[in-house]
Protein backbone atom coordinates (compact mmCIF):
# COMPACT_ATOMS: atom_id res chain seq x y z
CA UNK A 1 0.00 0.00 0.00
CA UNK A 2 2.75 2.09 0.94
CA UNK A 3 4.53 1.81 -2.24
CA UNK A 4 1.26 2.45 -4.16
CA UNK A 5 0.89 5.74 -2.40
CA UNK A 6 4.15 6.70 -3.19
CA UNK A 7 3.63 5.57 -7.34
CA UNK A 8 0.67 7.96 -7.32
CA UNK A 9 1.26 10.43 -5.12
CA UNK A 10 5.00 11.49 -6.03
CA UNK A 11 4.44 12.74 -9.38
CA UNK A 12 1.18 14.90 -8.13
CA UNK A 13 3.40 16.36 -5.23
CA UNK A 14 5.84 17.30 -7.86
CA UNK A 15 3.57 18.85 -10.35
CA UNK A 16 2.10 20.49 -7.58
CA UNK A 17 5.64 22.06 -6.49
CA UNK A 18 6.01 23.22 -9.96
CA UNK A 19 2.71 24.75 -10.34
CA UNK A 20 3.27 26.58 -7.16
CA UNK A 21 6.62 27.64 -7.64
CA UNK A 22 5.46 29.11 -11.21
CA UNK A 23 2.78 31.21 -9.63
CA UNK A 24 4.83 32.69 -6.98
CA UNK A 25 7.90 33.72 -9.07
CA UNK A 26 5.76 35.76 -11.36
CA UNK A 27 7.83 37.67 -14.26
CA UNK A 28 11.67 37.71 -13.90
CA UNK A 29 13.08 41.24 -13.53
CA UNK A 30 15.64 41.63 -15.98
CA UNK A 31 18.70 43.28 -15.00
CA UNK A 32 19.46 46.75 -16.63
CA UNK A 33 23.02 46.83 -18.42
CA UNK A 34 25.27 49.90 -17.05
CA UNK A 35 25.74 52.42 -20.17
CA UNK A 36 28.55 51.84 -21.87
CA UNK A 37 31.87 54.16 -21.57
CA UNK A 38 32.63 56.95 -23.75
CA UNK A 39 34.46 55.67 -26.19
CA UNK A 40 37.98 57.73 -25.76
CA UNK A 41 39.02 60.60 -28.28
CA UNK A 42 41.29 59.52 -30.91
CA UNK A 43 42.21 62.50 -32.68
CA UNK A 44 41.82 65.98 -30.96
CA UNK A 45 40.08 68.76 -32.45
CA UNK A 46 41.91 72.15 -32.11
CA UNK A 47 39.19 73.09 -30.00
CA UNK A 48 40.20 70.58 -27.79
CA UNK A 49 43.44 71.07 -27.56
CA UNK A 50 42.91 74.29 -26.69
CA UNK A 51 40.54 73.44 -24.24
CA UNK A 52 43.34 70.83 -22.40
CA UNK A 53 45.55 73.67 -21.95
CA UNK A 54 43.23 76.11 -19.82
CA UNK A 55 43.52 75.46 -16.27
CA UNK A 56 40.89 77.98 -14.61
CA UNK A 57 37.96 76.49 -13.15
CA UNK A 58 34.55 77.21 -15.03
CA UNK A 59 32.98 76.86 -18.62
CA UNK A 60 34.59 77.46 -21.38
CA UNK A 61 33.03 77.81 -24.94
CA UNK A 62 35.29 77.71 -28.09
CA UNK A 63 38.21 78.54 -25.86
CA UNK A 64 36.75 81.43 -24.63
CA UNK A 65 36.60 81.38 -20.68
CA UNK A 66 32.37 82.48 -20.01
CA UNK A 67 32.52 82.16 -16.63
CA UNK A 68 35.93 81.20 -14.84
CA UNK A 69 37.02 80.56 -10.51
CA UNK A 70 39.06 83.45 -9.36
CA UNK A 71 39.44 83.27 -5.36
CA UNK A 72 39.71 86.95 -5.03
CA UNK A 73 36.50 87.76 -6.45
CA UNK A 74 34.77 84.45 -6.30
CA UNK A 75 32.82 81.87 -4.56
CA UNK A 76 32.43 78.29 -5.25
CA UNK A 77 29.67 75.64 -3.65
CA UNK A 78 29.37 72.33 -4.45
CA UNK A 79 27.10 68.90 -2.67
CA UNK A 80 28.32 65.16 -3.72
CA UNK A 81 24.92 63.99 -2.68
CA UNK A 82 22.99 66.59 -5.35
CA UNK A 83 25.85 66.19 -7.90
CA UNK A 84 26.07 69.65 -8.92
CA UNK A 85 28.80 72.05 -8.58
CA UNK A 86 28.75 76.38 -8.65
CA UNK A 87 30.76 79.27 -9.01
CA UNK A 88 29.93 82.96 -9.14
CA UNK A 89 31.33 86.10 -8.92
CA UNK A 90 30.91 87.98 -5.37
CA UNK A 91 29.05 90.80 -7.06
CA UNK A 92 27.03 88.49 -8.80
CA UNK A 93 27.55 89.41 -12.01
CA UNK A 94 27.90 85.45 -13.15
CA UNK A 95 27.75 82.43 -12.29
CA UNK A 96 28.27 78.98 -13.54
CA UNK A 97 26.14 75.56 -12.14
CA UNK A 98 26.75 72.20 -13.01
CA UNK A 99 24.70 68.75 -12.70
CA UNK A 100 24.87 65.62 -12.92
CA UNK A 101 21.34 64.42 -14.76
CA UNK A 102 19.17 62.22 -12.34
CA UNK A 103 18.34 60.36 -15.60
CA UNK A 104 21.85 58.72 -16.52
CA UNK A 105 24.97 57.49 -14.22
CA UNK A 106 27.45 58.19 -16.98
CA UNK A 107 27.79 61.41 -18.58
CA UNK A 108 24.64 63.53 -19.34
CA UNK A 109 24.79 67.39 -17.43
CA UNK A 110 22.73 70.16 -17.23
CA UNK A 111 25.40 73.22 -17.11
CA UNK A 112 23.17 76.85 -16.80
CA UNK A 113 25.43 80.15 -16.67
CA UNK A 114 24.85 83.60 -16.41
CA UNK A 115 27.52 85.95 -18.36
CA UNK A 116 28.44 89.71 -19.26
CA UNK A 117 24.70 90.06 -21.14
CA UNK A 118 22.87 89.07 -17.68
CA UNK A 119 21.09 86.58 -19.43
CA UNK A 120 20.46 82.83 -18.15
CA UNK A 121 21.41 80.03 -20.34
CA UNK A 122 20.92 76.21 -19.66
CA UNK A 123 22.60 73.58 -22.09
CA UNK A 124 21.66 69.93 -21.47
CA UNK A 125 25.11 68.23 -22.79
CA UNK A 126 27.19 65.12 -23.01
CA UNK A 127 30.20 65.39 -21.72
CA UNK A 128 33.27 63.36 -22.03
CA UNK A 129 36.17 63.29 -19.48
CA UNK A 130 39.12 63.89 -21.38
CA UNK A 131 41.90 64.73 -19.01
CA UNK A 132 42.11 64.43 -14.93
CA UNK A 133 44.91 66.71 -13.76
CA UNK A 134 45.87 68.57 -10.52
CA UNK A 135 42.59 67.08 -8.31
CA UNK A 136 40.86 68.46 -11.43
CA UNK A 137 38.68 66.60 -14.56
CA UNK A 138 38.47 68.03 -17.66
CA UNK A 139 34.88 67.62 -18.98
CA UNK A 140 34.41 68.08 -23.04
CA UNK A 141 31.51 68.29 -25.75
CA UNK A 142 33.13 68.10 -28.94
CA UNK A 143 30.02 69.09 -30.94
CA UNK A 144 29.51 72.08 -29.34
CA UNK A 145 33.06 72.56 -28.26
CA UNK A 146 32.24 73.12 -24.57
CA UNK A 147 34.60 72.60 -21.90
CA UNK A 148 34.15 72.54 -18.20
CA UNK A 149 36.88 72.20 -15.46
CA UNK A 150 35.75 71.08 -12.04
CA UNK A 151 37.49 70.09 -8.98
CA UNK A 152 37.76 66.38 -8.84
CA UNK A 153 35.06 64.01 -7.09
CA UNK A 154 32.43 66.39 -6.55
CA UNK A 155 29.86 65.28 -9.79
Amino acid sequence: MRKLRHILFGPALALLAVVLMACHCGEIPVPVPPDPPDPPVEQPSESLKAFLQKTDIGLWIASEGIVTYDELSCQKAWSTDEAFFRIQRDDQSAFMVIRGSAQSASSSYQVEYMSGNHSVTMMLLKLQTVQRKNSCVWLWNETMATGVIIPEGII
